[in-house]
């Protein structure tokens, strides 16, 4: 018997879950710290397996800028249930170190 098509029974909620998670995996190159907790992922939504992410860069002239959504994008289409993912690279509002979360400030030895 062959095996269903688990990817038809995820839901939404738990592909933005799971979306979450695994971006906690990506890290920026230069900082050593993962997106989420530099605070440059703005949102994350799915609609029909269609994950869609809002993030940002430390700064517009950031030398990462042509990989980073790239690795985003990769991360998140392996998710089982997601058939597209979209990246928006924005700039505003404009990303500052007070979005850098307490692990994050801990990573960088800004806490202890």
């Amino acid at each position: 018997m062959e095996p269903a098509n688990l990817g038809m029974f995820i839901t939404d909620g738990a592909i933005e879950t799971e979306a979450w998670d695994r971006l906690h995996g990506v890290y920026d190159p230069e900082i050593g710290i993962n997106l989420v907790d530099l605070g440059l992922i703005y949102d994350v939504t799915s609609e029909q397996g269609t994950v869609q992410v809002t993030m940002t860069l430390t700064t517009p002239g950031c030398p990462m800028s042509d990989s980073m959504p790239p690795a985003v994008q990769r991360v998140l289409e392996a998710i089982p249930g997601v058939n597209a993912v979209g990246v928006d690279l924005v700039w505003e509002p404009p990303w500052d170190p007070e979005r850098i979360s307490q692990q994050g400030l801990r990573e960088l030895g800004w806490l202890e």
